[in-house]
C-alpha cells in the first residue's frame, strides 16, 4: 500500500486558487479513479476534482469554504500500489506523433505492356 497526496492542480490559465465548496467524501470513504472528491470554486465556475487513484480517503486537509492555492494539499488517498491516473494538466497536451513512413505503392504495368 501507499498513500497518494491529492493537491490542486493547476484549473486554468492565471487561475491561482479556488475556493473549497463541499467535499464529497469523507475520511474512512473507498473511493475509485475519476469519482469526484470535492466541489471548488475558480473565478465564479464550480468544477469538480476527480480521483486520480482508487483507494481509502486517509485524511482530509481542507474543509468547506477554504481557499486552496495551486498546488496545495488537499487529501491523501491509501492506495493499493497501482498508478494514479494521469492529472488534468497532465492530459491537456498530448504529445507530437511522427507520420507513419509509407512505402511507395507498387506500379501495376500497363495494359498491354510486356
Amino acid at each position: 500500500m501507499s498513500t497518494y497526496e491529492f493537491t490542486l492542480p493547476e484549473l486554468g490559465e492565471d487561475i491561482e486558487s479556488g475556493t473549497v465548496i463541499k467535499l464529497l467524501v469523507a475520511v474512512g470513504d473507498e473511493v475509485v479513479v475519476e469519482q469526484p472528491l470535492v466541489e471548488v470554486e475558480i473565478d465564479k465556475a464550480t468544477v469538480e476534482l476527480p480521483a486520480p487513484a482508487a483507494g481509502k480517503i486517509e485524511s482530509l486537509r481542507v474543509a468547506a469554504g477554504d481557499t486552496v492555492q495551486v498546488g496545495d494539499l488537499v487529501l491523501t488517498i491509501t492506495t493499493n500500489g497501482a498508478a494514479p491516473a494521469a492529472s488534468p494538466a497532465a492530459t491537456a497536451a498530448p504529445a507530437a506523433v511522427a507520420p507513419a513512413a509509407v512505402a511507395p505503392a507498387a506500379v501495376a504495368p500497363a495494359a498491354g505492356a510486356k
